[in-house]
């Protein structure tokens, strides 16, 4: 009989290591289930390059003294409010990782007071598990913009990776939705970080060992945006994240498909649907692992990435002449630009024809190609493999088309917790 607790029975317990011995759970924890409280906690399984982790997302508390319009946890809004301590944050962590539940521990936080303060409670209790604990797994924190400058550096040389929140490509759209926020501050804090990310790398590459405690956030950067809450079209979205990621220091963007949320001056926004949010990824992916130049992503009268076609594939078809490619002969950087096949399905090609004898599909499904998505930009020893390809089966339904949509109102953005 399986007597593995599920999701909720775990984050009762963890909320539970937060009791005093004496007096329970304190009155600023005892409405984390309610409904709109944001739930401080959370355990997500992340996969990234082949690899599974799982982390123990942590809110340090949903109180807030900013006003964001969109926001679940902005100042006026009405809702239960909760606080974690630092040293609350790191029973909780320390009893989810001695269990299993979790290898690494991600930290947000809302601003009750000034940023300085806030950081102060990041820094503790990133101290507390480095210093005090011997924690040496990883560790991800959203840094809070308009910290000191040695708040910034100790935070940073405590994480794995530092993550700052942009919201919007620039500061007139930010303003629109954040007017407590300043994006200046927000890019140069970032600028700050990256310095740092960069000299901990160099420092790595020239042999100095890596510490564990201390991994100087050589992990890279993360940012993220709020899409579809301001103006800003997708091609200033990616103009913005390609310009930030030209410099190096940064692993990803995060692109969050806004959520009309209630009792916010955004309530009767329409939501952006998941799927432009996932057009941003795949975008991004292009600009980052793909080698892919910004003007080279393909954008619709407005500005934005067509929503029924994938990036790569609207490349594609935007650019016959390139295509089809020979698979026997094509170099890895031709392959990666077919639809279907990425770097690793394109390395694989490249290494195993050399001693095997590719025959058709069914091989290059063997080596971890798409081939729905490939074949019809594909051909083998002259032969064409599909004349027809995947993308122009396409059109019978443009998701762009809404009318009559329900409008849903949230109590949660899906985004909280990024």
């Amino acid at each position: 009989m399986d007597r593995t607790p599920d999701l909720e029975q775990k984050l009762d317990v963890l909320m539970s290591l937060a009791a005093d011995d004496h007096e329970g759970l304190p009155p600023r924890l005892r409405h984390t289930k309610d409904v709109g409280a944001l739930r401080p906690l959370n355990i997500r399984t992340l996969r990234s390059g082949g690899m599974r982790t799982s982390l123990l997302r942590i809110l340090m508390t949903n109180a807030c003294s900013y006003n964001c319009h969109y926001c679940p946890m902005r100042r006026d809004r009405p809702m239960p409010r909760t606080l974690l301590k630092p040293e609350e944050l790191v029973r909780i962590f320390l009893g989810a990782h001695r269990r299993g539940w979790c290898e690494g521990l991600f930290v947000t936080t809302g601003i009750p007071a000034r940023p300085v303060k806030v950081m102060d409670d990041l820094i503790q209790a990133l101290e507390l598990l480095r210093e005090r604990h011997r924690f040496g797994g990883y560790i991800h924190v959203k840094l809070v913009a308009g910290a000191e400058e040695a708040q910034i550096q100790r935070l940073t040389s405590l994480a794995n990776r530092v993550s700052l929140n942009l919201e919007a490509a620039c500061g007139a759209s930010l303003a629109q939705i954040a007017p407590d926020k300043n994006f200046s501050t927000t890019v140069g804090d970032l600028e700050r970080v990256r310095k740092l990310v960069l000299g901990e790398r160099a420092a790595q590459a020239q042999g100095r060992p890596r510490d564990a405690l201390h991994p100087g956030g050589s992990a890279g950067m993360t940012m993220q945006f709020v899409v579809g809450a301001t103006p800003d079209t997708d091609r200033t979205l990616l103009d913005t994240v390609a310009g930030l990621q030209a410099d190096g220091g940064i692993h990803h963007a995060h692109f969050s498909a806004f959520r009309p949320i209630s009792d916010t001056p955004m309530e009767g926004v329409p939501a952006t649907p998941a799927l432009r949010e996932q057009r941003l990824y795949q975008a991004e992916y292009l600009l980052r692992d793909y080698g892919f130049a910004p003007d080279e992503v393909v954008y619709d009268s407005s500005g934005n990435l067509p929503l029924s076609l994938d990036p790569k594939s609207a490349w594609a078809l935007g650019n016959p002449e390139r295509f089809p490619v020979e698979v026997r002969t094509a170099s890895y950087d031709k392959l990666l630009r077919v639809p279907g096949i990425g770097p690793l399905a394109a390395r694989r090609i490249v290494n195993r024809r050399a001693s095997t004898v590719l025959r058709g599909l069914a091989d290059l499904r063997g080596l971890g190609v798409v081939t729905t998505r490939a074949a019809g930009f594909l051909t083998l020893r002259g032969r064409r493999l599909q004349t027809t390809r995947w993308t122009e089966q396409l059109g019978f339904w443009a998701p762009e088309e809404e009318t009559g949509k329900y409008h849903m109102v949230y109590q949660v953005s899906p985004g909280t917790f990024r």
